[in-house]
């Protein structure tokens, strides 16, 4: 009778210890999917802002020029809708950089989804954003710097995407 036992014991602890990996492997991906599930939200609600018919028209009439050369652009000279839509481009972006900084939005989804806008945003104001460190706040536009970074670094991007600046 004690050997039966033992066999008994030995086999509900096999059991118990495969339905612990089990749920350890169901627990994992249920982390996975809901990591997957953030960024798909984080990104979608970016997206919806960014794309707005107001942005869009911003960034179109910022990308082509229509603010002066990159040295010369000054949000001070804007009126109070182009300032708001300015420091809203900028303040998107750089949330932007943030979350992909932080781990919390992968980049290769930014680069997916907005594969030519933040880097030509960040051509057009960078000389802006500068000076703005050394006026300002050190931190100004860091992460934003950082996302373009990262842009220039991808092996998705070749070197004649980045001689293509002057299509809109």
């Amino acid at each position: 009778m004690g050997d039966v036992w033992s066999v008994v014991s030995a086999l509900s602890s096999a059991l118990g210890t495969v339905v612990v990996i089990v749920a350890g492997f169901f627990g994992y991906s249920q982390i996975k999917e809901a990591r997957h599930a953030r960024h798909i939200h984080l990104l979608l609600s970016f997206q919806d802002k960014y794309h707005s018919p107001e942005a869009r028209s911003f960034r179109h009439r910022l990308l082509a020029g229509e603010f002066g050369p990159p040295e010369q652009f000054d949000p001070a000279g804007l009126g109070a809708d182009d300032f708001h839509s300015f420091w809203q481009l900028h303040d998107q972006l750089e949330v932007l950089g943030v979350l992909v900084e932080r781990h919390l939005l992968e980049f290769d989804l930014v680069l997916a989804c907005f594969h030519r806008s933040p880097p030509r945003v960040w051509e057009a104001i960078e000389p802006y954003i500068r000076k703005r460190r050394t006026e300002a706040s050190p931190l100004e536009g860091q992460n934003f710097e950082k996302l373009v970074r990262r842009y220039r670094d991808s092996p998705a991007l070749p070197d004649q995407y980045w001689e293509r600046r002057s299509v809109l």
